[in-house]
């Protein structure tokens, strides 16, 4: 018989009631309706070095007018495309998140003291002096101006149209709806989304000679942000960390002019086991059919990870192979360049391209990991004679580590407290496409966990799993 083996992550403090994990799985479904499983699990994609560039960490990015840009410590980079690089400016600051935003002719960087400005046509980086920016804590781009939240207030000031060396004393406006201060600011389909730490508003370009940006009526939203890192726009709507005057650890998605928790019970207990997620931070991209918004949520050992495709949660997790620890996902931010997706590293001066035809983690062992859901018949003795997976095979390397994958099965009768010793099956050299993965005389169980783990660097599909009887 079939039982359930995919899932997302969705772990919770009484693991007896559910205790799943997906981590460095992530479910997908079959579109055409005749696959031989509705859906199964496969591995998230792996890391490789593209370049390295100036000291690090990489701050932030941007692909500008088809070219590629990062910030490394203090200072700005070009990529191309053969992995080379120049250095194209110098930051003040070293450390803060940064923010990149484009117009026409230039890029304009913030890291929350400063403003800076690259101009693509001649390539000239400058810092913006001009008496009149304000302090920025977030920056946006609409309709020809570079947008800024001023920190500490409820303002957001608006540069010269098409120029952001240039602002004016007088172009800023107060949201004005709440006493909360803003914490950022993200434009989307011609809206312009102001979020406080209680609340949000929105705002639209009027044409107004005196302010052009004039807030919408009745568009107010009665949940703000938590981390301004966190708010990010993927597949027409916004994504980001929220909190209000009653609670916060909740991820919200724009609907319209509302707010829709996107967040699960399991992933709110998880952001809650943060002492400083204000400083969290979020990236997103799309690939192959499927839309990431991958949260890295500060203090946390897991990066986690909504498919905005399924509206399923799974966990990332980076392998250190120098501490053997289990820390986030190395990705700080997200480029799609030269047809390639390029993540900054979060700790070291490292870009790394990231696919789904690599299988670790530049080297480190990436682990792929599913607790699966609890199994049981209405407390009922059941018989678990043997267990076999339905998964790709023959997926082995040519030679060296993976020439004969593996995969480690333990299972859990206490409810998924604790588990069995490691039992590991081959998941077959290269070609060997009749590998069966099977388990057998595993006893009898009235409620059963599986955990199923592979760190050989090979390509894992779990479709399905079978538990058959004496």
């Amino acid at each position: 018989m079939i039982i359930p083996i995919v899932g997302p992550t969705y772990q919770m403090e009484a693991v007896s009631f559910d205790n799943q994990r997906s981590v460095n799985f992530y479910p997908i479904l079959s579109e055409t309706g005749d696959s031989k499983s509705v859906s199964a699990l496969r591995s998230t994609p792996g890391l490789s070095e593209f370049v390295t560039i100036g000291v690090g960490p990489i701050r932030g990015g941007i692909e500008s007018g088809g070219r590629g840009f990062f910030v490394s410590g203090t200072e700005f980079y070009e990529v191309f495309a053969d992995g080379t690089s120049a250095l194209r400016g110098t930051l003040d600051t070293a450390t803060a998140v940064v923010s990149l935003e484009e117009n026409p002719t230039q890029i304009m960087i913030t890291d929350d003291l400063f403003g800076y400005i690259f101009n693509r046509n001649t390539n000239v980086f400058a810092k913006i002096t001009d008496v009149d920016f304000p302090t920025p804590s977030d920056l946006t781009f609409q309709d020809g101006f570079f947008i800024v939240t001023k920190a500490g207030t409820s303002q957001f000031h608006i540069s010269s149209l098409n120029d952001g060396l240039t602002w004016d004393a007088l172009d800023f406006t107060t949201v004005e709806s709440s006493p909360d201060n803003l914490v950022g600011c993200i434009s989307d389909r011609s809206n312009l989304w102001m979020f406080g730490t209680k609340t949000t508003e929105i705002y639209q370009n009027t044409g107004n000679a005196v302010f052009p940006f004039q807030r919408i009526p009745a568009a107010n939203i009665e949940t703000g942000c938590a981390a301004q890192g966190t708010i990010q726009e993927l597949n027409n709507s916004i994504h980001w960390l929220g909190t209000d005057e009653n609670g916060d650890s909740i991820v919200w998605r724009s609907n319209g002019y509302n707010a829709q928790r996107v967040s699960t019970q399991a992933i709110e207990r998880k952001i809650a086991e943060s002492t400083n997620f204000n400083d969290s931070f979020a990236w997103v991209y799309h690939e192959r059919g499927h839309a990431f918004y991958m949260l890295q949520v500060k203090g946390l050992d897991t990066t986690l990870c909504l498919d905005v495709t399924t509206n399923a949660w799974h966990e990332r997790i980076f392998r250190n192979t120098d501490s053997a620890d289990e820390e986030q996902h190395r990705g700080s931010c997200h480029i799609f360049f030269d047809k390639k997706h390029l993540i900054g590293d979060r700790q070291t001066n490292q870009v790394f391209q990231m696919s789904l035809d690599f299988f670790d983690d530049d080297g480190n062992p990436m682990i792929k990991e599913r607790v699966s859901q609890h199994y049981d018949e209405e407390k009922s003795l059941i018989t678990h004679a043997q267990l076999e997976l339905d998964m790709e095979v023959g997926v082995g390397t040519v030679t060296g580590q993976g020439d004969d994958p593996q995969i480690m099965m333990q299972y859990s009768d206490d409810g998924g407290h604790t588990f069995s010793t490691q039992l590991l099956r081959t998941l077959g050299p290269i070609g060997n496409y009749r590998t069966r993965v099977k388990w057998n005389k595993l006893g009898r169980s009235r409620d059963r966990v599986y955990r199923l783990r592979v760190s050989d660097p090979v390509f894992v599909q779990i479709n399905e799993a079978y538990l058959n009887g004496p």
